[in-house]
């Protein structure tokens, strides 16, 4: 991912080099993934029942084939030496993996130990820290849009200016 935010938000030699490391990082990349989503439905029986057993596999089967997809269309912006597309297929991969994670230990938060609406808090202080996101995340928003306003384009030589 940080080699193909570095291809896109530079120029020259460094992104060539950026551009080259996306091309061995990426293969790495799938690769863990593969080994990961190869070995989770063997660390427990409910993981491999969520993932295969009938009519779920109907859901969970996407995540591998998107997987692939997000993929495929990764290597392919590469070699047409896209600057922007690889970056954000690279997000693509990572929350396409994480949904895989969600479907394997749904619903618990701590697996086979406690459920999502165990860990979660009380209805008093989820209401807290809504009004709270509420007014902060607005401010972030702006703050975030700012900054990337202001750095806009890519990095030169010479720096931003």
């Amino acid at each position: 991912m940080g080699a193909t935010w570095l291809n896109m938000k530079t120029e020259g030699a460094l992104q060539t080099h950026a551009r080259s490391q996306a091309w061995k990082l990426g293969p790495a990349t799938l690769l863990m993934i593969g080994a990961v989503s190869l070995a989770t439905p063997f660390l427990d029986g409910e993981y491999a029942r969520r993932w295969f057993d009938w009519p779920g596999v109907l859901l969970t089967a996407q995540v591998p084939l998107l997987v692939l997809i997000v993929a495929a269309a990764f290597f392919w912006t590469m070699r047409q030496k896209r600057e922007v597309w690889p970056f954000l297929l690279s997000l693509g991969l990572f929350a396409v993996t994480f949904a895989g994670l969600g479907v394997s230990v749904f619903p618990y938060a701590v697996p086979d130990e406690i459920t999502l609406w165990q860990a979660a808090a009380p209805a008093s202080s989820q209401l807290f820290m809504l009004v709270g996101a509420l007014i902060l995340i607005p401010i972030i928003l702006a703050y975030t849009a700012y900054a990337y306003w202001v750095f806009r384009g890519k990095v030169g030589d010479d720096g931003y200016h």
